[in-house]
């Protein structure tokens, strides 16, 4: 792990995968408290370092700390968790831990590189080694070797002129007649009629994986609210596989996460498995209607897919009479176990609300990863709401 920091007021703890910054308890005996539960850790063990972390901070400060940020690469995909002025950005294959709510200074504190131990930091950037790009290697030339007597540089003649024995007739190679199966359709580029619809920004119904592909109809205002509009070659399954541990009731869950993602029951220290990475919630709509979280979600007056893309995500399209609502406005993709929105330099702007923070305005282009319950407004006229659990179902 790669960690440049810059000094501050909180403290930050890191070890290996594991890294903390927070709030100064004003205790030595919580920092180390909290170092040996990070430092100590190792292996497929790692799985209860978030519930020890949030058990010693929760007793230092009666309850949630004024500021907290964690992230843990142990799974592969990074899990984070933020409590108060916390706040973690993704930023490439980064993450930028804070205790400033999510704000971006005009001018940052000269940083330092950290390998790991407790520091007086307010920011710090963390980098996987995996993500750095090797130099190329440099080819070393190699002298051709002398010419030599001993080397043949052609056929001797008597080879040239030997006969072998007589053998059958070589066989004829006849090419067998291609069965005509008249003109094929072009795959290559998408469906005629999605495009067409795109264009004509009528409503796009989510519906699940296991249903049919069904041809939209003729008319482009034909819309019986069951059709699913997704050419043939995109619709095949896409899902990415996380390691994943379960609870009592068989719910798939973060290998870091102490209680259960669906159910909250506690969870038996047990060893990951890679799987399918099952729904991570759903997209409440203002008319109630709930998008899964199967596949990224794009949202505006005109959704479409971006261009180069081999997924088909949720397009979700808004009502045309929201003028600020850009035609593609809103992105919710999936990374790994986190749900990741992004303004796509929408015209309106889209405002970020965090159960117990206060809105913000999301940058354009920027990574937020969303938590359970969070509010994402279009402009000031639609909201959606990311839900998990049963409610999101």
């Amino acid at each position: 792990m790669e960690a440049t920091y810059a000094g501050g007021t909180g403290v930050l703890l890191g070890s290996g995968a594991h890294w903390v910054l927070l709030t100064d308890p004003g205790d030595e005996q919580v920092v180390q408290s909290l170092w040996d539960a990070l430092s100590t850790a190792t292996g497929l063990s790692d799985a209860p370092v978030v519930e020890q972390v949030m058990a010693i901070v929760e007793k230092a400060f009666d309850g949630d700390p004024p500021g907290l940020a964690l992230v843990d690469f142990t799974s592969g995909a990074s899990t984070t968790l933020s409590r108060g002025s916390g706040h973690v950005r993704l930023a490439g294959p980064s993450r930028v831990l804070s205790l400033d709510h999510g704000a971006d200074p005009d001018h940052l504190r000269g940083t330092r590189r950290l390998v790991g131990g407790v520091v007086a930091a307010d920011r710090v950037v963390l980098t996987p080694l995996s993500a750095r790009t090797a130099p190329a290697a440099r080819a070393t030339e190699v002298p051709a070797p002398p010419a030599s007597a001993a080397l043949i540089d052609g056929i001797p003649a008597a080879i040239l002129a030997a006969k072998g024995p007589d053998g059958p007739p070589p066989r004829a190679r006849v090419r067998q007649r291609a069965e005509d199966t008249g003109s094929l359709m072009d795959t290559s580029e998408p469906d005629p009629l999605v495009v067409e619809r795109i264009e004509e920004g009528t409503r796009t119904t989510i519906r699940s994986e296991s249903d049919p592909h069904t041809a939209p109809g003729s008319d482009p205002e034909d819309h019986d609210g069951s059709t699913t509009l997704r050419p043939s070659h995109l619709s095949h399954h896409t899902s990415p596989t996380v390691l994943a541990v379960s609870c009592p009731l068989g719910h798939l869950t973060p290998p870091a996460s102490p209680q259960c993602r669906v159910c909250h029951q506690r969870v038996a220290p047990q060893e990951p498995r890679r799987v399918e990475r099952p729904s991570l919630g759903g997209l409440r709509l203002p008319t109630g209607e709930v998008v899964p979280l199967d596949r990224g979600v794009i949202l505006g007056r005109k959704p479409a897919p971006a261009e180069g893309s081999v997924d088909w995500p949720h397009l979700v399209h808004l009502p045309r009479d929201h003028s600020f609502v850009s035609r593609r406005h809103l992105h919710v993709e999936l990374d790994g176990w986190d749900v990741v929105a992004r303004d796509l330099d929408s015209r309106g702007g889209t405002t970020i609300a965090t159960p117990g923070r206060e809105p913000e305005r999301m940058r354009p282009g920027d990574a937020y990863v969303l938590e359970p319950g969070t509010v994402l407004d279009m402009a000031h006229v639609y909201a959606v709401r990311f839900e998990t659990g049963a409610v999101a179902r």
